[in-house]
């Protein structure tokens, strides 16, 4: 007698081989997804430095990075008030997914630390129409159970680093 189909059982074992491969499949490709998302964050912080500068040189007036501290999101906007009432060029972004700008320090950055959304704004740096940086700064940021990453930027010639980390 010639069979035409599967049988249940069949299917649920099937189903239950895909479910327990996708379980280990899923962690792996995410844990390689980490250290490409972080990348991405030092690009995209380097980047939007870059635009905040060009965009102080090319109006001749200063402009302010700021940060939301346990969160991804970013602001480019004029840090003189309204010249003329001129509102400005302003930039509201995010760090790509999970990322986060932490407060300083070195180590790993705590799991137990969560994004928070619409606080307050706090100054990284301001870009001066000269092409130099009001002070020198420091900016901390990744993912949750990973090694932070710090970015330095040099208030006089503008230029941007990434130190490396002491290892215990």
């Amino acid at each position: 007698m010639r069979r035409e189909g599967f049988t249940l059982l069949e299917l649920m074992l099937v189903m239950a081989l895909i479910a327990v491969a996708a379980g280990i499949a899923v962690p792996v490709v995410d844990s390689m997804m980490h250290p490409n998302q972080v990348k991405a964050s030092i690009d995209a912080v380097r980047a939007n430095w870059e635009q905040a500068r060009s965009r102080a040189m090319e109006e001749g007036r200063p402009y302010r990075f700021s940060v939301q501290e346990n969160g991804g999101a970013f602001r480019i906007e004029p840090d003189d008030g309204d010249i003329n009432n001129e509102k400005g060029f302003t930039i509201d972004g995010e760090l790509p997914e999970t990322c986060l700008f932490v407060d300083g320090g070195t180590g790993m950055i705590d799991a137990s630390v969560k994004a928070t959304s619409g606080g307050a704004y706090k100054t990284v740096a301001v870009f001066l129409p000269d092409g130099t940086a009001r002070d020198d700064a420091d900016l901390s940021f990744g993912r949750p159970g990973m090694a932070r990453v710090t970015l330095r930027l040099r208030a006089l010639t503008g230029h941007v680093s990434q130190p490396k980390e002491k290892t215990p």
